[in-house]
């Protein structure tokens, strides 16, 4: 028997400029929000929804193969194919000749992707660990950082070797790359909650020049916020996009970095 859900569901997002299509209506009254909207990191986002704090959530990729009680809302993800401009490996070194990595506390799909893509394209395991929140001390500690979101178009390109990782995998499989899931709780209903997000997630992409233009007071900015929000970014969990998922998630269990790679949906007839 599947639990009687909360009558005001916990909604988990974080505010990185690539959720700004679902929080655009969200955060502007544009619709019906019956759900309580709470704003956190990706990797604090997983943890809350894991310890039952919150009850859907935009959580990184690998950590939905992480609990076995997840399951998948197919209205929102963020994914890329190709270059994706906010997962970036940063070093002074050569990509072939790095062995220790800092990565970014917000990150967890990234890193595990990281991993992956070392042990398949350059045959050799890496040495990875929670960094500084400060991407100018990672290389105190490490070989290279990774920082993921926002945070990566402060990295100079001039300055350090570096490789954008949703460059790197679809290159080395020719597959997207799923960053974050929305999730649930197998069992749970929350249909008008789920309702509200699809809604403002279509005002959102009917809204991406508006959102671009409110990140900023530069017109060559907010072209450049325009292309990634458009171009870079995937909001559908489309056909490729699962397979690209199953790819990533298959590897990753397979490296001993999640327990499942099984992909269980909400049934939204139910």
């Amino acid at each position: 028997m599947s639990k009687r859900p909360p009558k005001h569901p916990k909604v988990g997002l974080h505010d990185f400029l690539n959720s700004r299509p679902l929080l655009h209506a969200l955060r502007h009254g544009l619709v019906e929000t019956p759900f309580n909207l709470l704003i956190d990191t990706p990797s604090k986002l997983a943890d809350r929804f894991s310890a039952g704090d919150l009850d859907i959530a935009l959580i990184p990729s690998i950590e939905y193969a992480r609990m076995a009680d997840a399951v998948i809302s197919p209205i929102f993800c963020i994914a890329s194919l190709g270059k994706v401009d906010t997962v970036l490996l940063f070093s002074e070194l050569a990509i072939e000749e790095i062995q220790s990595v800092a990565c970014d506390p917000k990150s967890r799909a990234s890193a595990a992707m990281l991993k992956i893509l070392f042990k398949k394209v350059y045959g050799k395991a890496l040495s990875t660990f929670v960094g500084s929140e400060k991407p100018e001390l990672m290389l105190r500690a490490a070989d290279a950082g990774l920082v993921i979101g926002d945070m990566a178009f402060g990295i100079d390109r001039e300055k350090y070797v570096t490789q954008d990782l949703g460059e790197l995998w679809f290159k080395s499989f020719g597959l997207p790359f799923v960053h974050a899931l929305l999730c649930l709780k197998e069992g749970q209903r929350f249909d008008p909650a789920l309702a509200a997000l699809k809604q403002a997630k279509e005002i959102g992409m009917k809204n991406i020049a508006l959102i671009a233009k409110q990140e900023t007071d530069s017109q060559e900015e907010a072209e450049r916020l325009y292309k990634y929000l458009a171009s870079r970014i995937i909001y559908d969990l489309g056909e490729e996009e699962i397979k690209g998922l199953e790819h990533f998630l298959d590897s990753a269990k397979e490296m001993g970095l999640c327990g499942r790679s099984d992909l269980k949906f909400y049934d939204e007839g139910a």
